[in-house]
């Protein structure tokens, strides 16, 4: 495995499955890639009941979470991944690369902090 892209929105995964391209754009606060260890931060919120864990196929692996516990976590960047180096045929990676970083600022300060978003990981192998 590479990575991951991750994408955090605020539309439910049923409106983020039913919506045009345009549309699942303009609920996006944040999107970025990471490395293979780049969910982590998700799966402990999972871990703890903080979110809840949709599928994890990779093709996304999706979950959903309240902003007050996800929202912190993005601050001015994404959370920083850790874990082992990631090494490929022609490429090395560090563990915690993240990269294509996209933060919606004004989105995120406009989100109630009881709203439920879809956060959506996908396998970038």
């Amino acid at each position: 495995m590479i990575g991951w892209w991750i994408v955090v929105s605020t539309q439910t995964p049923q409106e983020r499955d039913q919506a045009d391209q345009d549309t699942r754009r303009a609920a996006i606060l944040a999107q970025w890639e990471a490395g293979a260890d780049g969910i982590r931060w998700v799966e402990q919120l999972a871990e703890q009941g903080k979110a809840a864990k949709l599928s994890g196929s990779g093709y996304p692996n999706r979950y959903t979470a309240q902003a007050r516990d996800v929202l912190p976590l993005l601050g001015v960047a994404p959370p920083a991944a850790g874990g082992t180096l990631i090494i490929g045929d022609d490429y090395v990676m560090p563990s915690n690369w993240r990269g294509k970083i996209e933060l919606h600022a004004e989105r995120v300060a406009a989100c109630p902090a009881d709203h439920v978003l879809t956060i959506d990981a996908w396998d970038q192998s």
